[in-house]
């Protein structure tokens, strides 16, 4: 059976790897591309969520109770998606899930740091047409 979570965990990655694609197609748009882009990235937006949803099943992780590289690839991503569209990760499977990563003690402190890229850095390059300037209200 470890086969099999194996399996599953690669049919994870890949699919996050495919939607990271399709999302950074998105905020490389040419900016005269870039609203129908994101229309159209959003519109897809809750039935990729669904699959997530699946593949985390009844968690914590991806992979039941063990944790393992592909829920910090999830992480990293789905939390730059969080927030590129925040009003999709208000509730639901996929914000519990990545709040449980979040808030896993080491990411915590990381997360609350000055070390955050997230505070400091653009998500993206600064040329993108969307590079995710830190919010600093």
């Amino acid at each position: 059976s470890s086969g099999i979570n194996a399996e599953y965990g690669d049919m994870f990655e890949q699919y996050i790897i495919e939607f990271r694609d399709a999302f950074h197609k998105v905020c490389y748009a040419e900016a005269d591309k870039f609203e129908d882009s994101k229309a159209e990235f959003i519109k897809k937006l809750p039935k990729r969520l669904e699959e997530i949803e699946k593949f985390i099943g009844a968690g914590p992780y991806a992979l039941g109770e063990r944790i393992t590289y592909v829920d910090f690839l999830a992480l990293e991503f789905l939390d730059i998606v969080a927030i590129f569209t925040p009003d999709h990760f208000k509730s639901g499977s996929v914000a519990d899930y990545l709040n449980r990563m979040k808030n896993l003690p080491p990411m915590k402190k990381f997360y609350e740091s000055e070390d955050c890229t997230h505070n400091s850095y653009p998500i993206m390059a600064p040329y993108a047409t969307w590079p995710g300037w830190p919010n600093k209200e």
